[in-house]
């Protein structure tokens, strides 16, 4: 069983959109996917409801991050982690062998947040575990300043960004409809999926 942590303390940053959008992809591969939701809001549990019955099944499990939970019979645990989490009983939570994904905006709120995360995962030994980690430009605005700052943020990070995902209404729509990208016809939305193609590809998981 493969594991893939959403995972950013900040709130906002598209951690829910993203675990839902990788649950879709790996559920329309055929794969069993289990949706943890371990925030309070319960964004993915609604997205889950609001799902059309004809589109891939994808379990979900609203729990908290501490709670274990029966994932028997699932070959990808998605876990859309909480805004604020405090690392608590995190060698409990995160395990080696696990993919960890860390959006981040470009707003200078939001890069410092991730700092001081990555600091914080470092401090609980998380990086001496064999896990990899991934950052994600989310809500991309190309040629915007703040664009800029984001981008010389990352590459001072001994981290890799493995993609970024542009700014648009589509997966806001996508949400309320309980819909991925991958559940449309590809040509509807070619130029959001092309931008999945790198993440999806570090993430390795077919």
């Amino acid at each position: 069983m493969d594991q893939v942590f959403v995972i950013n303390p900040k709130g906002g940053c598209g951690k829910t959109t993203i675990s839902t959008q990788i649950a879709g992809y790996y559920a329309n591969q055929g794969k069993e996917v289990l949706l943890a939701d371990h925030d309070a809001q319960k964004s993915s549990s609604d997205w889950i409801a609001s799902r059309p019955s004809e589109c891939a099944v994808i379990r979900c499990k609203a729990t908290t991050p501490e709670q274990s939970f029966d994932a028997a019979g699932a070959d990808i645990v998605v876990h859309d982690m909480p805004a604020a989490w405090t690392l608590k009983q995190v060698d409990e939570v995160i395990r080696d062998g696990d993919r960890l994904l860390i959006p981040v905006l470009s707003s200078p709120t939001d890069i410092k947040a991730c700092l001081r995360f990555i600091m914080g995962l470092n401090r609980e030994g998380v990086m001496d575990k064999h896990v990899s980690v991934g950052l994600i430009a989310n809500k991309v605005r190309p040629n915007t300043r703040y664009f800029m700052v984001l981008q010389s943020f990352l590459k001072r990070l001994d981290l890799p960004m493995i993609g970024q995902l542009r700014d648009t209404q589509n997966y806001i729509r996508l949400m309320d409809r309980g819909l991925c990208l991958f559940d449309l016809p590809e040509s509807k939305v070619q130029r959001d999926v092309d931008e999945w193609f790198l993440i999806l590809n570090w993430l390795d998981l077919d």
